[in-house]
């Protein structure tokens, strides 16, 4: 086994599966057509465009996968839209899967990736409105030195970057930032394993991994975006987080700088969505 540390994420595109949700849906077929909504579909499209997608293609050390996991029967015209989003991105290792267990998924997608050669595998997650720093896969490498002497007996450690901001669209179709600290809020944790290891980020719930892992926070940069707006699943804790106010200006220029993202632009892109109701 050698000094590689293998870096992977997993990011799930509106996938129609059992398991994984919190809103309700009488069956599946209720689930999938919610899902499928044209209007739903050109929302998320949208901010996957706009605030996911930069940080990936900006990242400094670009030695990772982000695995992202669409239903086999995703709809034209936005398969697409999505599938030429994807070859803009090399890192990026689409999974285009039948209806199943979402558990289940994300553990054959995850586990088939691994590096059985490497020291270990830092994994994450992000939703598709949601984004990571341009350093953040160097910041995972550069910290895992450290990290690795914390690393209970079966060799997990986790790392959470505390420090990012919420873009939230509120029903008046403003665009506003919230720059916070918070705590093991999911786009900013990863978790480290021995590549053998049987579990994934997944098993985890983000909130309460600080009670089954060794767990580091850090706060020193701006390390991640929570996107928010009407079709979310769940919605963002703003009670549990602490504001950090930055003038406007400021706040745009960090969000270029830092992912990649023209804060007008998007303002300028979002009221042409249909991803209302």
């Amino acid at each position: 086994m050698g000094d590689h540390l293998q870096v992977q994420g997993l990011c799930r595109f509106s996938l129609p599966c059992t398991g994984g949700f919190k809103k309700y849906h009488a069956d599946f077929a209720e689930r999938r057509a919610a899902l499928y909504t044209p209007d739903r579909l050109d929302a998320r499209c949208l901010w996957f465009e706009h605030v996911c997608l930069p940080g990936l293609a900006l990242q400094t050390d670009p030695d990772f996968t982000l695995h992202v996991v669409l239903g086999a029967d995703f709809p034209e015209p936005w398969r697409g839209r999505m599938a030429a989003l994807f070859a803009e991105i090399p890192q990026i290792r689409p999974h285009w899967r039948t209806p199943d267990d979402h558990r289940a998924i994300c553990r054959d997608v995850l586990l088939g990736a691994r590096d059985p050669h490497a020291a270990a595998v830092a994994e994450f997650r992000l939703d598709d409105d949601d984004a990571i720093a341009v350093d953040y896969v160097a910041q995972l490498r550069r910290n895992w030195p450290k990290l690795a002497r914390l690393a209970g007996p079966n060799g997990r450690v986790a790392l959470d970057h505390g420090r990012g901001m919420v873009l939230q669209a509120r029903p008046d179709d403003q665009i506003l930032v919230h720059p916070l600290l918070t705590l093991c809020w999911s786009a900013g944790l990863s978790l480290f394993m021995r590549p053998d290891d049987t579990g994934i980020i997944m098993d985890f719930p983000h909130h309460r991994i600080w009670q089954r892992v060794p767990f580091v926070n850090l706060t020193e940069s701006v390390m991640f975006i929570r996107g928010d707006h009407a079709t979310n699943d769940s919605r963002t804790p703003f009670d549990a987080a602490t504001p950090v106010p930055l003038p406007e200006a400021e706040i745009a220029e960090i969000l270029m700088r830092r992912f990649g993202i023209d804060l007008a632009a998007f303002r300028n892109a979002w009221p042409l969505r249909a991803g209302r109701g």
